[in-house]
This record gives C-alpha cells, structure tokens and sequence, in this order.
C-alpha cells in the first residue's frame, strides 16, 4: 500500500496529529504515531487523551479519533510502520517540537523505499487557523477549534447562550481540545449560538469571594492533570451549588463538585482531594491502589480506557443516559466510600457506578435543578453530529435557566 509523513511544525500540543487525521480521514487511511515528547511542567494536560484500549496519548489525537474510523495507534518501532504500510496506508505525524528521535523520519522514510513502499513526504504549513499544503487549503478551525472543511454556521437563527468554563483559555485552545469542541457539538445539535467565558481557576483561588456573573447561565468544570486548578474549581463549584446555576464536572469537574458537597457538609475548607492536598482533615477523593471491590476483585491503580459504567435508576442522569454506558477514564483517586453517607445527606445522589460499585463514577445534587459530575472523560465520545448526551443536557439546562432568570 503506502505510507505518509505529515510534517508540521507546530507548538500546540491541541493539534498534535490534527493534519494528519484530515489526509488519513480523506484517504481511508489509518494514524500511527512515533515516540512523543512534552513538557508536561509547561502543558500538564498535553499528554491527556485517553485511549480507548487503555493508556494515554498527546491530546491532539483526539483529533484522529474524531475524524477517522480507526483510532491513532502508537508504533513500537520502524519496522512496525513499515509492516502496516504494506498492508495499509499508513499516515504518520511528525511535528519536529515534540519528536523524542529527531533522526527518525529520514529512518522511516530509508526503510518504507528499501521495501518498495509508495513514500510521501507532506508538509502542512499554517494560513490563519488553517492548514496548508502546497497553498492549498487542507482544513479549517472554527472558532471552538473543531478542524473541519466546511464554513461556520450562520448564527443568526440561533439563540444566544453564554456558560463559564473554569479554566485558562490557553489550556483549552492550545492543550487538551475535546472540551471546547464537544460543548460546540452540543450547541450546534440545539442550535445554540454559543459563548465561553473563560475563568481561570487559579485566578479564583480560594478567597471565597467568587460571585458567577450575572450572564452566565450555566458552568462546566473541566477535567485536568494540574492540581493548581482544584481550588478555584471547588469554589466555582460551590457558587453553582448555592446559586442553583447548571453546571457540569468532567473528571477532575465531578470531584470538585463532590468536594462543594462535603463543605455543605462538614463545613467550608474542611475538605479536599488527597491528590491536592494530602494533609487535608477530610480527604474526599482516595487513592485506588491496593484497594478492592465488594467482590474481592482489586481496583486498578490507574484507571484508563473506556468501561462500562451502570447508571442508577431514579436519577436525573438515567434520563439522559442508559443504564450501562461506556465512557473513558483516566484517573487514579476514588470518592471515598465512608463518605458517601454524610454525602447523601448533604444532598448528594450516586447517579452510577463502576466496578460492581465500587467505584463511583457520577454523582449529582438531589435538590439542584442540574448538578452533575462524571469521573469519566465524555467529553471525548463527541462527534460531530452527535454530541455526547450529557453535554446536550448540560446545554438544554442552561437555556432552560436563561429563561427563568
């Protein structure tokens, strides 16, 4: 068959194999990408996307996942590369930034025409938020950053929404890109014309004084590998609790929100994740290591790739999602399960549960009109055309707030 390089020099870890799924999507083809390198103390979700097998890969292959059928598969070597691509075509992202092996690409391409393999060297260069080859557009980016071919949608018709996202607007646009694009998903499939305000979470802080702005109808707490973030997201997610403002965890989101919970409960800073603050007097999330389930059966210590999570009946996520639904994970750190009790009595619901419930992976307010958290990731089951359900409702929520308020 035949193998393609897509060399594109980029400092975005968001668009890390970007160019490459646009040819792989338009051929047939499938990504296989070489060794990585990221500074993950400059960009700590760079290396976030979870792979639906297990582990994680460069944030950018989102992108692969999104555009193609068959998800972005790391190659163990040369002579793997060269093997698919007698098979297959095979398409390959080099982005000289992040290349653990600069010498690499010169090796494959020596290697691929030794075995008679059709060789393509491609470079993608840069015209506004698009990609280029040769001077012809590739592909775009709207302004949620979704790469697409096609002209944004007129917005006229669409009502005006505007959500807070609890977040540095860098980290969402340049680092990790499933949230921003799966909220736009949701919007579109509402016909909503959608604005973002970014609010820092590390600007927030934990001063206590965070008042959500009068024009926000709704907050999303994203999920994150960069515990700086945890405080101002427990205090956005305490403003959302009190305030009775729709809002939404993801991940790291949900155990924020838990956390807003135990404070109703035990009292404001009693609490807080022990990965964030391991001297904390009331430690909401714990680790999994070494732990087991009601069956014996051990937790994992990292839990990564997508499972099947079983949804409580009676909850306000089993009218959004089905009673088993597969999600993907990243995470290492469980609700506490003696805390679940004086949670529940805080208001707390356990709305599903993974791992013959040991592990619980959604919760939501029992009294608050949408309050709801998921320890997974579904943000990156989005699609184009077909936004994740939870994100949808998350939306409907907001408008329906916009409109009473």
């Amino acid at each position: 068959m035949s193998l393609v390089l897509v060399t594109h020099e980029i400092d975005e870890p968001a668009l890390y194999g970007a160019a490459a799924a646009v040819i792989a999507a338009r051929h047939g083809g499938r990504v296989l990408y070489p060794e990585f390198r990221f500074d993950t103390g400059l960009h700590a979700d760079a290396v976030q996307h979870v792979l639906a097998a297990g582990g994680l890969g460069p944030s950018g292959l989102y992108w692969a996942d999104r555009l193609t059928p068959s998800p972005a598969r790391a190659a163990s070597s040369v002579d793997e590369i060269v093997a698919e691509a007698r098979a297959s075509e095979i398409i390959v992202p080099i982005h000289p930034n992040y290349l653990r092996n600069p010498t690499l690409p010169g090796t494959i391409v020596r290697a691929a025409q030794n075995a008679g393999i059709e060789t393509t060297v491609v470079t993608i260069g840069t015209s506004g938020d698009g990609f280029v080859v040769e001077g012809e557009t590739l592909a775009g980016r709207d302004g949620f950053g979704r790469i697409t071919d096609r002209p944004e949608s007129a917005s006229e018709n669409r009502i005006p929404l505007e959500i807070g996202l609890i977040a540095a607007e860098g980290d969402q646009r340049s680092v990790y890109p499933a949230t921003l694009a799966s909220l736009a998903d949701a919007a579109d499939g509402l016909s909503i014309n959608l604005t973002i305000r970014f609010i820092d979470p590390v600007a927030l802080g934990d001063a206590g004084n965070f008042e959500i702005p009068a024009s926000l109808t709704g907050l999303v707490l994203p999920g994150g590998a960069a515990m700086k973030n945890v405080p101002g997201q427990i205090e956005a997610a305490a403003a959302g609790l009190a305030a009775g403002v729709p809002t939404v965890g993801l991940c790291l989101g949900m155990q924020t929100m838990a956390t807003a919970i135990a404070w109703r409960r035990f009292g404001r800073g009693t609490a807080n994740l022990a990965e964030a603050d391991p001297a904390a007097p009331i430690k909401t999330f714990v680790p999994m290591a070494g732990e087991k389930g009601p069956n014996g059966r051990p937790l994992p210590e990292h839990r990564t790739g997508t499972h099947s999570s079983a949804v409580a009946t009676q909850t306000r996520l089993a009218e959004i999602l089905p009673a088993s639904t597969t999600v993907h994970y990243n995470h290492r750190y469980r609700l506490d399960p003696a805390l679940v009790k004086d949670l529940e009595e805080a208001g707390l619901r356990v709305a599903a549960t993974g791992f013959d419930g040991a592990i619980v992976d959604a919760i939501e307010d029992r009294d608050h009109p949408f309050f709801i958290g998921m320890q997974g990731h579904p943000e990156l089951g989005s699609r184009e055309n077909n936004p994740h359900p939870l994100l949808s409702a998350f939306l409907s929520a907001a408008r329906e707030y916009a409109h009473s308020h």
